[in-house]
């Protein structure tokens, strides 16, 4: 991005008073967000009603309170956006069914980010937008299951409305190892088929998605949903691959080149059918570099469960589609929940390779480096 508005630094000059917050009308038409903020800067003598942001690379004064601001925002709908931004940075998507856990797994994943994660990588990772939006939200939710261990609701629908994201920002020790990513997380209706899922522009703009596919709705495991009073969506994963894969299929005949995670979740509740040995349940590598071998096993033992479960068309169907996809098995959990009272297990967060598919993503877009194949 070579040019971008600011927001005011709320330092005017000696002898002119500072701007006071005030309501954003971008913000309140994109985002429904209403709460006052430092205003933005407009060029001088645009028009009050409909006043025109100043673009600038760098910095930019205020012409109300004559303030130089380095604070940087998007022109079109007046977000945070960090000193490092630039027009490669990656954006993810986080989609899937309805009762996937995706609000559940981008909380612990959001948490695991600064701490655990950052940690191994030697990394600085922060949300320079601060707490807003779903930054926000993910903290509220962070707050909610640690304290009173309860679990959040489900995502309300869009209707293909902007939602604003939970931008991070990535800076590794060395010179040149940064980035910025950010995350989505939809409604499980806005991916549940193709007329709907076409209105969240934002996939088709996506540098990787991460697919959740809930593991109690394929087949053979829908009977043991209803035996442990887990509420499932009614419609099959399948439906929100052929969504996914609807907006991202530019060319019809033509595979899919964005990388796809495909992430089942609350993996824990089947661990009874897989061998203590097995890599599914296996503890993440704590090496500073992706382990690619370690996914790969990772994926091939989650390939054969999926098939197990009835899942079999759903692997082909990603196999003809998709040049790049991987499969993980995760749990933001660690453990079944209460699930009638939706609150967290007694034995408190147990979150099971939870980062794995967002590194993934970073390793393919050589943010962190990966070892080589065994």
């Amino acid at each position: 991005m070579k040019k971008v508005a600011f927001r005011c630094s709320q330092r005017g000059q000696p002898g002119r008073p500072p701007c006071q917050d005030r309501d954003d009308p971008k913000r309140r038409r994109e985002f429904q967000d209403s709460q006052p903020v430092p205003p933005a800067i407009t060029l001088p003598g645009s028009d009050p009603a409909n006043p025109t942001d100043l673009l600038a690379a760098e910095t930019a004064v205020c012409s109300d309170c004559g303030g130089e601001s380095r604070i940087r925002i998007c022109p079109a709908c007046h977000s945070r956006l960090p000193r490092s931004l630039e027009a490669g940075s990656p954006l993810f998507g986080l989609v899937g069914l309805r009762y996937s856990g995706k609000t559940v797994l981008l909380t612990v994943l959001h948490k695991q980010l600064k701490g655990q994660v950052a940690r191994r990588f030697d990394a600085s990772i922060i949300t320079p937008g601060g707490s807003s939006g779903l930054a926000r939200d993910l903290e509220f939710n962070e707050y909610a299951m640690l304290s009173g261990e309860q679990l959040p609701g489900q995502t309300e629908q869009s209707g293909g409305e902007k939602q604003e994201p939970a931008v991070y920002e990535w800076k590794g020790s060395t010179k040149g190892s940064g980035t910025i990513f950010s995350f989505y997380d939809n409604a499980g209706e806005d991916v549940k088929n193709e007329d709907v899922v076409t209105k969240q522009k934002y996939l088709a703009q996506v540098s990787g998605v991460m697919l959740l596919l809930d593991p109690f709705a394929f087949p053979e495991n829908r009977e043991s949903a209803t035996t442990r009073g887990v509420t499932v969506a009614e419609t099959d994963p399948e439906a929100a691959l052929d969504g996914i894969t609807s907006v991202l299929q530019h060319k019809r005949n033509r595979k899919v080149k964005t990388p796809l995670a495909v992430v089942v979740p609350k993996i824990d509740a089947f661990f009874d059918q897989v061998p203590a040995n097995n890599p599914i349940r296996r503890n993440s590598p704590e090496s500073d570099v992706f382990d690619e071998q370690d996914s790969l096993d990772v994926h091939d033992n989650m390939v054969s469960l999926i098939e197990r479960w009835g899942g079999d068309h759903l692997i082909r169907q990603l196999r003809a589609n998709y040049d790049n996809f991987r499969v993980f098995g995760v749990s933001a959990l660690g453990a079944e929940p209460e699930y009638g009272e939706a609150r967290v297990n007694s034995r408190g967060l147990l979150p099971h390779r939870v980062a794995d598919p967002l590194l993934w993503l970073l390793a393919e877009h050589r943010v962190i480096p990966k070892s080589a194949k065994k």
